[in-house]
Formats: C-alpha cells, structure tokens, sequence
C-alpha cells in the first residue's frame, strides 16, 4: 500500500482489540503509520462507550488518542439527532449511548414516556422484557426506529458474543418494519469522517475484519477496502468473499499492514 493514501479509518474490535486485550503488534503499528504521516481515526460500531470512554480505553493500551480522533456508532446517533432536530429519545442501549445524546442535547426519556421522536437501539447487556415492550409501543406510536448498528456478533477473547443485531432484531420483528441504521455498513460513519478529517475519498482505506460491515460500507462509497485476519474472518482469499463484501486488499494483521505502507 503506497502513500497516496492518507487516511486510515481502523475499526476497533477485532483490528486492535480482541475483547479486552490488544491484539499484538496494533499498538506499534499506529505508531508507526502516524510516523508515516497517515491521518489515523477509529470507526466502531461499538456503541456501549462514549468517545471519551474509547479514548481512554485505547489509551489504557499504549495508544495516542483523543475523543475527537474517535467516531462511534453513539456520536453518529447524536449527530444524526442533531441534524434531524430530534429532541427527545428512548435509548435501548448502554451508558456511553445515552451520555453522547445528552452531550449533544437531546433530552433521553424514561419507559414512562408516552412519546418520543426517536427510538435508538444499540448494544445493551441489560436487556429487559420491559425495554422491548416501551420500545415496541414508542414506534408504535410513531416514533422513528434508529439502530446504531446490525452487528450479530462482536469478537472477545475466546470467541464471539451476540452482538446489538441481536437487540435490534427482537424490536424489528415486533413493530415489523426496518430500523435506519447508521454504523457500518450505512456509509453515515464514514462520509462523517471525511467532513470531518476533510479528506477526499480517493485518500480514504477503511481497515476492518467484517466484509459485511467494514469492507461493504467502503465499497459502497468507493474507497480502498481492507480486510485483517485478526477478527473474525480468517481467509486470505478474496474469492471467499461476496462481491459487495469483497476487499481490496487482505493483511494478516494492523501490523501487517503498517509494515507494507510506504
């Protein structure tokens, strides 16, 4: 991979983390890719963590970085508010969620609520019966149906674990129509980032190991695809993956990858 690219959007889980250990060598290769003069921000679905939160939990691993460097599936639910001028919201979801909503001003409602503009569902390791039931009756009532993302599994340290997709469907099958999703693969992260970074597309890798979330958002937009082997897909083979799912480039890890960057 040759210098023409000078923005690197690197998903977090399954790129740099497995669960709560640093995959090896990820550490030295942001490092080294920023020493290159690479523009490095991470893409995650993960919408558990406030930008803060994944900052420091990266930074708790030897990794330079600042909450603005973060795009999260929590900060494009509160942009998205934002510009949609949602005031208030019912969140199906966990802590850093609610905290990016209510930074960005967007008043988040308890079950008790009678209505709401929105329902954003996200990951949520507290799921209840009750959460699926306001849910149901808020988008029943005419409530827009917002997912941070369709992730069926996320990687840990010793497998897989079901992911926000899980939470999501539950809701999708009860209201019977599909939610807006803003994580991968929606391209909404990704044009966000380069606003933001004000970096063309032509100078944009997304770096991820999902061809269904990472390398489909690319594609869509048209940027350069890469998939890593450190997550949750494991051929190196191009042709196992499905067309719109297909990358560009495969590398055995970040750190592969920051070694062939020149």
């Amino acid at each position: 991979m040759n210098k023409t690219i000078s923005l690197f959007l690197l998903d977090i889980d399954g790129v740099i983390l497995r669960g709560k250990s640093i995959i090896t060598g990820s550490s030295e290769a942001i490092k080294d890719l920023k020493n290159k003069g690479a523009k490095i921000v991470f893409v995650t679905n993960n919408s558990t963590r406030s930008r803060i939160e994944h900052a420091e939990n990266l930074s708790k691993h030897g990794i330079s970085v600042i909450a603005d460097d973060i795009l999260s599936t929590s900060y494009c639910a509160a942009k998205y508010a934002k510009e949609n001028e949602l005031k208030s919201v019912y969140v199906v979801g966990e802590e850093g969620l609610k905290e990016e909503l209510e930074s960005a001003n967007i008043q988040v409602l308890s079950q008790n609520a009678k209505n709401v503009d929105a329902v954003i569902v996200g990951m949520d390791r507290t799921l209840t019966y009750t959460k699926l039931a306001t849910a149901h009756r808020l988008i029943t009532n005419g409530a827009k149906f917002i997912a941070t993302n369709t992730d069926a599994t996320y990687p840990i340290e010793n497998g897989e674990a079901p992911g926000a997709g899980a939470m999501i469907a539950a809701i999708h099958i009860t209201v019977g129509k599909p939610p807006i999703i803003l994580g991968k693969p929606n391209p909404f992260m990704l044009n966000l980032a380069l606003k933001e970074t004000n970096i063309s597309v032509d100078k944009c890798a997304v770096v991820g190991d999902r061809p269904e979330t990472d390398i489909a958002m690319a594609n869509r937009v048209g940027c350069i695809s890469v998939l890593v082997l450190t997550g949750v897909s494991t051929s190196s083979n191009p042709l196992d993956y499905l067309v719109d799912n297909r990358p560009t480039l495969i590398y055995e890890s970040l750190a592969d990858l920051a070694r062939r960057y020149h």
